[in-house]
């Protein structure tokens, strides 16, 4: 397999942003060329988010993902210990536009809307990701996640947007509980 990143760096001075978009592999190998252009572009003095877009990527390594998410939230706790501004961040694309992640999710939408299930995935055992238990919710992640390194597998942008729909479904119960423990005195 080819591990070149092959990305190409545009700038755009008039509106002071930046997009990297990899067209080759990110894997293992190349995740740390492309973590040295995000910082460069930094250098540039670029202080809006830097848009990263993976999805004309040839390769996308989960993996190699996981380890970019940790490599830039590091990034961003530095920032914020070098200044008081909150740090600009880096957006991930992964889909190449909002139409395509709408067609990939269309039989995932009744995942975080338990309206939007059908008979025939009640039949089936479907049922809302909010029924989950945190166990599930989380093996359920660990399972999708594990696929998307399996190329014979499904498609990509399927598991991704399945992948998406358990983060969401994370995220909402993460910024629940944390409501409750700052609505409850201590």
């Amino acid at each position: 397999m080819d591990n070149q990143l092959n990305s190409l760096i545009k700038i755009n001075d008039a509106n002071g942003t930046a997009r990297i978009d990899v067209r080759g592999s990110l894997t293992q190998a190349s995740r740390p060329e492309l973590i040295l252009e995000i910082r460069r572009v930094r250098r540039m003095g670029i202080s809006s988010p830097i848009t990263v877009d993976l999805s004309q990527a040839a390769f996308v390594e989960s993996s190699a993902l996981a380890g970019l998410r940790f490599d830039l939230n590091t990034l961003d706790a530095g920032a914020w210990q070098v200044s008081s501004r909150p740090a600009p961040g880096v957006l991930l694309e992964v889909f190449s536009s909002r139409d395509t992640v709408a067609e990939a999710r269309a039989d995932f939408t009744a995942l975080t809307d338990p309206a939007g299930l059908t008979e025939a995935q009640v039949a089936a055992g479907f049922r809302p990701l909010s029924t989950y238990s945190s166990h599930e919710l989380l093996a359920a992640s660990d399972s999708v996640f594990a696929l998307l390194d399996d190329p014979a597998g499904r498609s990509g942008h399927e598991l991704l947007a399945r992948y998406e729909a358990i983060g969401e479904e994370i995220a909402r119960r993460e910024s629940t509980e944390s409501a409750v423990q700052h609505a409850t005195p201590s």
